[in-house]
């Protein structure tokens, strides 16, 4: 016969193994996120959305603009109308231009000069002591910013920090970068930054980084991951 306590702790067993299921069915997963494949290809300048532009067009003075690129990453110029500029370079987007003059114009010749830009920053979050925007300084790399956002807790993974990145064809990039070799004294890779990289500190297990894009970035920004980087100009 089963004795009282044995049934008990067996429905306690069964009871908790049955949320532990359903909570790893809520828990999104760091690989559910559709990641591009990683490039360390350093890019030309790119274009965000907020960042202010010249455009000149020397054969037609006055069409000359000054603009800035707004939240749907669009410039509206006078007899073309509306420009997808964002994650353009300078010369992408000019060439862009030129093609559009190039039907109203007999010298479509364009160029475009980069103005202000959006603040430099990158979002540090997961197992650092304040997680949140940090802004970038000249040449900042992974360790600094992680530093910068009060450093490590204690149970911090330290060596699977994972870093997300937008790459060239507009989707999300993610790599694991080690930065608890660095703070041991020994040689470890430095990485760089670039403006509004993602690095996120893990306690365990890089499948919590599911939970960190839902509830910093999915939760927060319409369109999740891919919308990030074109969000965060103007937040």
């Amino acid at each position: 016969m089963i004795s009282r306590r044995t049934l008990i702790a067996g429905l306690v067993l069964t009871g908790t193994a049955a949320e532990a299921a359903r909570a790893a069915e809520r828990m999104p997963q760091a690989y559910d996120i559709p990641f591009a494949t990683w490039t360390d290809d350093e890019p030309l300048y790119l274009f965000y959305p907020g960042d202010k532009l010249e455009i000149v067009v020397p054969s037609a003075p006055e069409l000359n603009r000054q603009t800035q690129i707004g939240p749907d990453g669009r410039i509206t110029l006078a007899l073309i109308g509306q420009v997808m500029a964002a994650y353009h370079s300078v010369p992408d987007l000019q060439a862009m231009i030129a093609a559009k003059y190039a039907q109203i114009l007999r010298d479509p010749t364009i160029f475009v000069y980069p103005g202000d830009t959006t603040p430099m920053r990158v979002l540090v979050g997961g197992e650092v002591r304040n997680p949140g925007w940090v802004d970038m300084m000249a040449d900042m790399d992974a360790l600094q910013a992680t530093l910068a956002a009060g450093g490590f807790t204690d149970g911090a993974k330290r060596d699977k920090v994972m870093l997300i990145r937008r790459g060239r064809n507009g989707g999300a990039m993610q790599r694991i970068i080690d930065l608890k070799t660095p703070l041991k004294g020994k040689a470890g890779k430095m990485v760089a930054l670039r403006r509004f990289d993602i690095l996120y500190v893990p306690r365990s297990a890089i499948a919590e980084a599911g939970v960190f894009m839902n509830q910093w970035v999915n939760n927060l920004i319409p369109g999740g991951v891919q919308n990030y980087f074109m969000y965060q100009a103007f937040n």
